[in-house]
């Protein structure tokens, strides 16, 4: 049971490890990686020979003001901890967000966030998925 203000199990973090940082990173996966479009983002994903995923998060300021665009990074990096054991290990994915994001709930963006994991899955097969 989650008590309310409790720090995330040590699962549930977003350690840097999980996340792109540098731009050489994304620069790999967005000229070399395979599209996965899906409603309001659109995925790049690359094989990075690691035992785990990692995920990048690029928003264009066309996509709104600084308030919107951190908005959309907190549901989508909400979408992938609460997530991540769904994606296959060793992969890199560059979330791009879609203007159509803008004004999307977070059931929306989360749906899509589902849409990008399951292209994810079926492009590597092997990987083990969580049950719902």
């Amino acid at each position: 049971m989650k008590v309310e203000g409790q720090a995330p199990t040590r699962d549930e973090r977003f350690p840097k490890a999980s996340r792109l940082l540098k731009r050489r990173e994304f620069l790999e996966v967005q000229e070399k990686g395979q599209k996965l479009p899906a409603d309001c983002l659109l995925g790049l994903a690359r094989p990075n020979g690691r035992p785990y995923s990692r995920v990048g998060l690029t928003i264009s300021s066309k996509v709104g003001n600084a308030v919107e665009r951190a908005r959309l990074r907190r549901l989508l990096r909400e979408c992938f901890r609460k997530r991540q054991g769904q994606w296959p290990p060793g992969v890199d994915v560059v979330l791009v967000v879609r203007q159509s994001a803008k004004d999307a709930s977070f059931a929306v963006v989360s749906r899509a966030f589902d849409g990008v994991t399951r292209k994810l899955q079926r492009l590597l097969p092997s990987a083990p998925r969580e049950s719902r």
